[in-house]
């Protein structure tokens, strides 16, 4: 019987045409791809012809267990990485221009100047079109020494200086734990990668407690994306085709960056839990001042404190043109009325609300509470908004982590009956991701998401009691686990 299934198998994927199966080819690992090319004669040369092909330093670790940190590690897997990379991109066997050529690996190793070559004459032969580069893995905040954080830096400048060819393809760009000079990385940015769509720094600085001024004219990054790094303030100068912008765990005591000329910046993401010492809010009319685009901002608090300070009509005039603003991580003790004030002070654009409720108890241990402190939310102006008259031009709103409490019911209510257009009020069960489980709320006890079509009509009737005037939608949404547990 199981040889049966196996030919049923074969002369199934022996049916599928080559278009087809090349491109399956492209959605697994390079030695996934290699060993499946073994399979058949008519197979062998599939590898060569990949115009999507992806070396990543991950698949070459030969140990189940080997360690990244590790120089031996690191060497064994970079030469396996290099024999890899001369092998399917030689030109005496390469079948097909490489379209996107994706590499990840350690630009700190011997190797790497080896990799360069092969790669920078691919370029040069017409060979290989766009570049996505990462170096470096993820390591934990804060732990990477310096020296190691330094030599990986020059690492980098030795690279693209050595091959010039490959700054002219590379359109995404992922460094991990790097420690430039300022001109360094200034240069890197304004002048040698010109033509990065993507870029995304992870533990990277220019020193600690350092300013650094990104002043690019002739860049076309699009995308750019920081993560744990020790910059005292990052000052975005001048990115005219920045339409996108992310900024996570800073470490400085205030938000660190300003907004300079970003005259396509459409999306702003701020996400962070700040610890104790982080005690200075921010103000979001001054990070926007100046902006003109920006439609979409998210700003998730990861269950700590709020890192707002309370504002209105400032916000207004520095938003006009905000379609939806997202409030994630809002600890459940905090309640959900405070950011009323954000509403009123929103402009007429503003179309969705979506606010996420954190109210679970993974990592809220001692070890958390001692590192991030007390959870604390400066006072906003709300007295008024329930009893308020003043409309609200809202379409949708959408809340994850919904709990049948009052004051859920109240925000939401009040919400409706002001939003003459709402459209649709979307109520979603929460989910954990780091327990890959629905949560035991902090709130446990009657309140809880309505599990059934009775209790999900009450909440409705409540709902409707406080908005009758109200033709908006009310959908409940429930997580559904995955039966592979």
């Amino acid at each position: 019987m199981l040889v049966i299934l196996q030919q049923t198998e074969e002369n199934m994927i022996s049916r599928l045409t080559d278009d087809v199966l090349l491109l399956i080819l492209e959605k697994v690992n390079l030695p996934t791809a290699v060993k499946a090319s073994v399979l058949s004669k008519c197979w062998r040369n599939f590898p060569w012809l990949l115009t999507q092909l992806n070396i990543d330093i991950k698949d070459f670790f030969h140990e189940p267990c080997a360690d990244p940190q590790v120089d031996d590690h690191i060497h064994k897997a970079m030469l396996s990485l290099t024999e890899a990379a001369r092998s399917m991109i030689a030109p005496t066997r390469r079948k097909a221009t490489i379209s996107k050529l994706s590499i990840s690996l350690f630009l700190t190793n011997i190797y790497s100047n080896e990799i360069g070559g092969i790669v920078n004459e691919a370029v040069e032969n017409g060979m290989v079109k766009d570049i996505e580069l990462v170096s470096g893995v993820e390591r934990l905040p804060f732990d990477v020494p310096d020296d190691e954080m330094v030599k990986h830096a020059d690492g980098i400048n030795g690279f693209f200086s050595n091959y010039p060819k490959i700054s002219c393809c590379l359109r995404s760009l992922v460094l991990y734990n790097a420690t430039f000079r300022e001109s360094d990385l200034h240069n890197l940015l304004a002048n040698t990668c010109t033509e990065l769509k993507y870029l995304y720094l992870y533990q990277c600085d220019t020193g600690i407690n350092t300013v650094f001024k990104i002043d690019a004219p002739n860049s076309k990054l699009s995308v750019l994306e920081f993560a744990y790094c020790s910059w005292k303030r990052v000052e975005v100068v001048y990115l005219p085709k920045l339409e996108y912008l992310i900024l996570g765990h800073w470490s400085s005591p205030y938000l660190p960056l300003t907004l300079g000329c970003v005259p396509c910046l459409k999306e702003v993401d701020i996400y962070s839990a700040t610890v104790a010492y982080q005690e200075q809010p921010f103000k979001l009319s001054e990070l926007l001042s100046g902006t003109t685009c920006i439609t979409t901002i998210t700003l998730d608090f990861l269950g700590q404190k709020i890192w707002l300070e309370p504002e209105k009509y400032q916000l207004h005039s520095a938003s006009s043109n905000l379609r939806e603003l997202r409030l994630h991580g809002i600890f459940v003790g905090f309640g959900l009325l405070w950011t009323a004030a954000l509403l009123e002070a929103a402009p007429p654009s503003l179309e969705t609300l979506n606010v996420e409720v954190y109210d679970h108890l993974c990592g809220d241990d001692d070890k958390e509470k001692q590192l991030f402190g007390e959870r604390t939310n400066a006072p906003w102006e709300v007295s008024e908004f329930t009893h308020s008259s003043k409309s609200l031009l809202l379409k949708e709103l959408k809340l994850s982590g919904f709990n049948a409490t009052e004051e859920q019911i109240i925000f939401i209510g009040a919400v409706m009956k002001r939003a003459s257009n709402l459209r649709a009020v979307v109520l979603k069960e929460q989910y954990c991701k780091k327990c890959s489980a629905v949560s035991t709320p902090i709130t446990s006890g009657e309140c809880r998401f309505p599990s059934n079509e009775d209790e999900q009509e009450m909440v409705v009737n409540n709902l409707r009691s406080r908005s009758s005037s109200s033709g908006a939608q009310i959908i409940f949404s429930r997580h559904k686990l995955s039966s592979g547990g």
